[in-house]
């Protein structure tokens, strides 16, 4: 399929141009089902009206998680503690920052740059972190690209993420596509920072 090329979207009112039996992928009382349907709801009633921070609460609460997880970068250890402060007031709260365990770059055969750390992100170990405390949804609070690829594919709990990381635009990676000056320049190799 190439849906990013139509211009018309008659999908939007129910009228696909490839007709699938998607139905069959959310079995009656699966948790894929609960998922989607509790997120309509919340964009039905909310539409415009609420924050992500509000909405992704707001979807805890419909879909009855009484634990919480949340994964985040030590870059955001500040908007963690903001977040994790709100959460715990309803939720119970584990949170686990990106370098968890103490693992070397060096120790995964990773060049070491000199304006990073030594520590390594550890994604896999923050998701088990996570599953072995019991949460029912996790939150992903700016974890790098690819980083956030692992902790989604060892997450047992359904995923959100919060904020993406974007260093260069505020963490707003959007901006990219709506800035003509930015967007001029989007697919190029990008060149490796050697200083």
């Amino acid at each position: 399929m190439q849906c990013h090329k139509c211009k018309a979207h008659p999908c939007r009112e129910g009228n696909p141009c490839v007709t699938k039996d998607s139905l069959a992928l959310y079995e009656e009382n699966s948790l894929d089902r609960r998922l989607v349907t509790v997120s309509a709801e919340i964009e039905a009633l909310f539409y415009g009206e609420a924050c992500r921070v509000d909405e992704t609460l707001e979807f805890a609460r419909r879909m009855g998680f009484k634990k919480l997880g949340l994964a985040f970068c030590v870059g955001f250890a500040e908007e963690a503690a903001i977040l994790g402060d709100i959460i715990s007031k309803e939720f119970e709260l584990n949170s686990v920052c990106c370098k968890v365990g103490g693992m070397t770059k060096e120790s995964l055969g990773m060049e070491r740059r000199p304006w990073l750390g030594s520590a390594s992100c550890n994604p896999a170990e923050q998701a088990r972190v996570l599953n072995e405390a019991g949460c029912e949804f996790n939150i992903l609070l700016g974890l790098c690209v690819g980083h956030d690829s692992v902790f989604y594919r060892h997450s047992k709990a359904p995923v959100t993420t919060l904020v993406v990381k974007d260093r260069k635009l505020g963490h707003n990676p959007v901006a990219a596509l709506y800035c003509p000056y930015i967007r001029k320049n989007l697919g190029k190799p990008l060149k490796e920072r050697t200083e």
